[in-house]
């Protein structure tokens, strides 16, 4: 008890420094105005909007809360962790926090969960005061749905999320850590363009699938689309089964895991500070 309580305080000093230095005024109460602001805003847009199928209307609402909040919140992580960890590890503080007893894999847990699952929470939190506020019955009514297209909304932020983890362990500098999340954020932005038009215009359904693993929220809208469901871009030709849905949002979670995994061991085999 005496050694996992002494393990514990430095865990919860290095937390609350984390948390001061990532999270300083304004930003915690700006995100805090905006994600009750929106539901707000939205609302009456939401309400009036005239679209058959429960289901299509709730996922439709989601979209709307997540669309701009996802955007906000990973221009954040983008800042916490390609300029924010990388440059603390080019001034050596992270080397200073290698000599806590609290071992590399919980340092890194602790960086994590302060750049990415604060700002994830916030977003989660967000979307459901969206659907609470807008569409409280639907939510309700449809919980499980609810649920899946919670977790495939926060499914891109962690994706990105976890591929600008390893870029930063890996480049080790503020500049061209940032420079190259920005680029691979446009890049796998690019590429859904590019599966979307080209299984538009060939018709080929591998195309599609290949698009559904990168954005797992958009196999659940054309699911339950119907003809008044507003979708921007190029239309898939089939609808994807319930099931291909989940199967989707699985191969999100397990890519975007696959890039956490590889950044924590390369942090507990052969990460050196500078």
């Amino acid at each position: 008890m005496k050694v996992g309580g002494r393990r514990g305080w430095p865990t919860l000093e290095l937390l609350a420094l984390d948390l001061k230095e990532a999270w300083r005024f304004p930003i915690p109460e700006l995100l805090a105005f905006l994600y009750v602001f929106f539901p707000l805003l939205f609302a009456p847009t939401v309400r009036a909007a005239m679209i058959t199928g429960p289901e299509a209307r709730l996922l439709m609402g989601m979209n709307m809360a997540s669309g701009l909040m996802s955007f906000i919140t990973f221009i954040i992580i983008l800042k916490n962790i390609a300029y924010g960890l990388a440059n603390e590890i080019r001034k050596g503080l992270l080397q200073t926090y290698l000599t806590y007893p609290i071992g590399r894999g919980r340092l890194l847990a602790l960086k994590v969960f302060t750049t990415v699952g604060v700002p994830v929470l916030y977003v989660l939190l967000g979307i459901w005061l969206f659907a609470l506020v807008n569409l409280p019955e639907l939510m309700a009514e449809h919980l499980g749905i609810f649920l899946t297209a919670l977790a495939a909304a926060v499914g891109w932020v962690l994706f990105l999320s976890g591929l600008l983890l390893l870029i930063a362990i890996l480049v080790r500098r503020g500049g061209p850590a940032l420079g190259l999340g920005i680029g691979a954020w446009f890049g796998l932005s690019l590429l859904r363009t590019f599966l979307a038009t080209a299984g538009g215009i060939t018709g080929q359904e591998a195309y599609w699938h290949a698009y559904y693993v990168l954005s797992p929220s958009t196999a659940l809208e054309d699911h339950y689309r119907s003809i008044y469901f507003v979708h921007a871009g190029p239309t898939s030709p089939f609808r994807p089964e319930l099931w291909q849905c989940y199967a989707y949002l699985a191969s999100h979670y397990a890519l975007a895991a696959s890039f956490f995994a590889a950044a924590l061991i390369y942090f507990l085999r052969r990460f050196e500070p500078i």
